[in-house]
């Protein structure tokens, strides 16, 4: 038993370890990269789409910051706020008794919460980022990495309406009511945008690079902001994969014990 927990520990430090390089990466990227301004990037582009024609662009990965902009923005599930993108689901939580051994092999009833999500729902618009320099650009957040702002967690006794729900659990379960979540790009938010500028659809925009490892990030939270939640993040994982791996070792020399 302590060889098999002994290479999970192991596992799960390598695993740190990765995630660790993950948020290192990104900030890397975010430092890397200087602001430029909308102007600057569609002036480069209007003095040679001539020459490469156009479909054919394909420029560098540009920082941007300004105003999320959508005249037809989307209306969030459940907050019913104007926005560019959102995540929403709907968590049933319950009740559920099992009955359980305790170690002199007596059997007991326990009473167990549990939840599952019974809806999801995630969409995003094609938007116009103006950052003031007089020039507007057009962002495709598809396949970006996506910072939201939570917009609503609460609890409600009663089902939603008009919502067709087919539980998993519903054997033997007490529903005691349902949790509403949901994340938001709002419509005119200040934006950190890291992507590529192309116009492969036809027209000039920002959106996912052809290179898999290129970033493409979407957020509402500022450049310091980021760098900050990544270098913290790397540090916790610094820790965590340190702890397992240590603690992986022994549990396997133990073993041998």
């Amino acid at each position: 038993m302590l060889l098999i927990i002994g290479i999970i520990l192991l596992l799960a430090g390598g695993g740190f370890y990765y995630a660790r390089q993950q948020q290192l990466n990104k900030a890397l990227d975010i430092k890397y990269y200087e602001t430029s301004s909308t102007q600057e990037v569609t002036q480069l582009y209007n003095d040679l789409k001539d020459t490469v024609g156009i479909g054919s662009y394909s420029g560098n990965i540009v920082e941007l910051v300004g105003v999320g902009i959508s005249e037809h923005p989307l209306t969030a599930a459940h907050s019913q706020r104007p926005a560019l993108a959102y995540e929403s689901s709907v968590e049933r939580e319950y009740e559920v008794t099992e009955q359980e051994r305790d170690n002199e092999g007596n059997y007991r009833s326990v009473v167990k919460r549990r939840s599952e999500t019974v809806s999801e729902q995630s969409e995003y618009v094609i938007f116009t980022l103006n950052d003031g320099s007089g020039s507007l650009i057009k962002i495709d957040m598809q396949g970006a990495k996506k910072d939201f702002m939570q917009s609503v967690d609460r609890f409600e006794s009663e089902a939603p309406r008009g919502l067709n729900i087919s539980f998993g659990n519903m054997s033997g379960s007490r529903t005691i009511g349902y949790r509403y979540k949901e994340k938001i790009i709002p419509n005119n938010a200040k934006l950190y945008i890291l992507g590529e500028v192309n116009d492969r659809s036809g027209e000039l925009m920002v959106s996912k690079p052809k290179e898999k490892d290129k970033p493409f990030l979407v957020s509402t939270k500022s450049e310091d902001e980021l760098i900050s939640a990544a270098e913290g993040a790397a540090k916790w994982q610094k820790i965590a994969s340190i702890v397992s791996v240590v603690a992986g070792v022994g549990c396997i020399i133990a073993s041998f014990f």
